[in-house]
């Protein structure tokens, strides 16, 4: 972690550097009965018979196909005398088709990745933690009190580092200085950005439901940070940071990561 702060402090004695998002993967696919959602469905329709599918255009109703009997369907919205299915076509809400909304444990899976999340990056203190820096080995981290808004952690029994967190910010700093080299802008939901004016360093928050497994376990809904010192940072709700990766090199390196949690 103290490799982490001198890095932080290079950068800016160097210069600011842009933010440059790689290609992510896509992520997995919610299905429910057999209909694959999407973000925004609010149910399916069964057909039940061989019934029309409409679009407009042009200012009139067009026929675009028919579905078949035993076809499902996802639905965005339910007007008057309408379903809405994709790419802005729709059917008759007659007898032909029949209405199912999403249960609510589903909508939260469908939802997740664009869930807001408003605190619960600092760490618990009522865990105990062993990481393993790549500069220190192995460090054991133990809450040791407050301190003017501030949450102690030693290292290995001696000063260490300390959180502090309220609706607008989580902070990371070194205890019993002034020194604060993490700075995190609350809320966070996927493509959250901000510039640390401290240091000049740019953030975006990758993802809010990322899977990342470590040696203290596997972790989801994790939320994904990248800095334009090409760092991730990734946080587990209600955990904390859980592990760093330098993706400055051909092979990314974790070089801060949880190792066991007590």
């Amino acid at each position: 972690m103290k490799k982490l702060a001198s890095l932080v402090m290079a950068v800016v004695l160097i210069c600011s550097l842009i933010v440059i998002m790689p290609a992510s993967k896509a992520n997995a696919a919610v299905t429910w009965d057999g209909v694959e959602l999407k973000q925004g469905t609010i149910g399916k329709v069964s057909i039940l018979k061989d019934t029309p599918l409409f679009t407009r255009s042009a200012g009139k109703i067009v026929k675009v196909k028919t579905l078949k009997k035993g076809q499902t369907a996802s639905v965005f919205a339910v007007t008057e005398g309408y379903y809405h299915l994709y790419k802005k076509t729709f059917i008759k809400k007659n007898s032909y088709a029949k209405f199912t909304p999403i249960p609510k444990d589903v909508q939260y899976e469908l939802n997740k990745e664009y869930r807001t999340v408003y605190y619960g990056l600092k760490l618990n203190n009522k865990n105990k933690y062993t990481y393993y820096d790549v500069e220190n080995g192995i460090e054991n981290w133990s809450y040791s009190g407050s301190a003017y808004g501030w949450e102690v952690w030693k290292v290995n029994g001696s000063n260490g580092y300390a959180y502090k967190e309220n609706k607008d910010w989580m902070h990371l700093g070194a205890a019993n200085s002034d020194f604060i080299f993490l700075n995190i802008k609350l809320p966070l939901k996927k493509g959250s950005y901000w510039k640390d004016d401290i240091y000049g360093i740019h953030h975006r928050v990758l993802t809010v439901n990322k899977t990342v497994k470590t040696p203290a376990g596997t972790f989801k809904h994790v939320i994904e940070i990248k800095d334009s010192k090409n760092f991730y940072y990734y946080f587990a709700s209600n955990v904390g940071l859980i592990l760093v990766v330098d993706n400055n090199s051909k092979t990314p390196k974790r070089v801060f990561e949880l190792q066991k949690i007590n």
